[in-house]
């Protein structure tokens, strides 16, 4: 918004798209009687609905109109024209919404319920891309495990699709995005053969976001699964695939948060020693449940959570399995450490520093 404001005082042509105006309409566009102009006045703005008429936004915008669509719609073409923020990587959306209702997000309010797209649509577009030169391609979504079941198919379906996609183009790589408990619980046999592939990183990111199950109850944030079910997932990978890397988020502080909670959400971390761990500190997102709920717990106590968890994690050394073997790596030309190491990754998705190359 910042960016979008000051673009529009520099007298630039702005066009604001995505989920934060579809879900915040009132950013670009002022509430009947209400006189008060909004925040980005005379800014066009597209939702994540309406993606395939950014050419009308942009033109529109260019002429020194503004113009608005943030109504329903169908689903945006996957093959529309894009530009990669990585040149050998394709991010595949795989749908749209989501099925949960957790108290503490607005994805259900800004993107509606799940919207998934269609088996061969997805297999074209990864074909396409793959064909394009791309390396990689990565399986985006709110939540994975979702995808086609308001079609009356699977992930599960689409990973057994897209296997021969990849064989095909023996270059190719397959990352499987974000899937949280409660819908691929009854799909890990179906899961593991896909993250068993050669093709296929042994990767999955499976938020658990507490240890507590007061915490994710329906009082609480409203995820729809327990911890039990949680386990049930990472621990039918790990038995499935050992070799798999599971990755998964936690919020510190949810509104009443114990101190019993949260030393739940400790021991279960402790537990898994995930390789990686996202920690985030609880925020109350304006229009959703969980802002208005109490009590809050302490800003104090929650940064003190977080440091534990933080420095909990800087405990764990999942790699040292590793130390002295030799594993094929694939990159696709991410550099880092001031461009003096290039950025690759096992086929279990651990990332390697190897020293740059540019004959690599």
């Amino acid at each position: 918004v910042r960016d979008a404001k000051k673009a529009r005082d520099q007298g630039k042509a702005v066009v604001v798209a995505g989920c934060v105006v579809q879900g915040d309409r009132k950013i670009v566009k002022a509430p009947a009687g209400d006189s008060k102009p909004p925040l980005l006045d005379g800014v066009s703005s597209i939702g994540i609905k309406q993606l395939g008429r950014v050419g009308e936004a942009v033109a529109a915008a260019l002429r020194g109109e503004t113009f608005h669509a943030l109504g329903a719609g169908p689903l945006p073409a996957l093959d529309l024209p894009k530009r990669r923020l990585q040149e050998l990587v394709e991010i595949v959306p795989l749908s749209t919404g989501c099925l949960g209702a957790c108290t503490y997000c607005k994805t259900r309010h800004a993107r509606g319920k799940l919207g998934s797209y269609e088996l061969e649509a997805i297999a074209d577009r990864a074909a396409a891309a793959l064909d394009d030169g791309v390396a990689e391609i990565w399986l985006s979504s709110e939540d994975t495990g979702a995808y086609g079941i308001d079609l009356g198919t699977s992930l599960t379906k689409l990973l057994e699709t897209l296997v021969p996609v990849l064989e095909a183009r023996p270059w190719g790589t397959l990352r499987v995005g974000m899937t949280n408990p409660p819908y691929v619980r009854d799909q890990l046999d179906g899961l593991a053969v896909a993250l068993r592939h050669p093709q296929v990183y042994a990767f999955l990111h499976v938020p658990v976001q507490s240890g507590s199950d007061n915490v994710l109850g329906r009082q609480g944030m409203n995820r729809e699964y327990d911890v039990a079910h949680f386990r049930e997932v990472a621990d039918g990978l790990r038995v499935r695939v050992p070799e798999v890397s599971l990755m998964t988020d936690i919020i510190c502080g949810f509104p009443g948060e114990s101190e019993n909670d949260f030393q739940e959400t400790f021991d279960l971390v402790e537990n898994y020693a995930f390789g990686l761990l996202n920690i985030s500190q609880f925020y109350a997102r304006p229009g959703t449940p969980a802002a208005k709920m109490r009590p809050r717990v302490p800003t104090a106590t929650v940064k003190a959570r977080s440091r534990r968890l933080t420095a909990l994690s800087a405990t764990f050394r999942p790699y040292d399995g590793l130390v002295g073997s030799v594993k094929s790596c694939s990159s696709c030309a991410e550099i880092a450490d001031g461009g003096r190491r290039l950025v690759a990754h096992t086929a279990s998705y651990v990332k390697v520093l190897v020293a740059f190359d540019e004959a690599l």
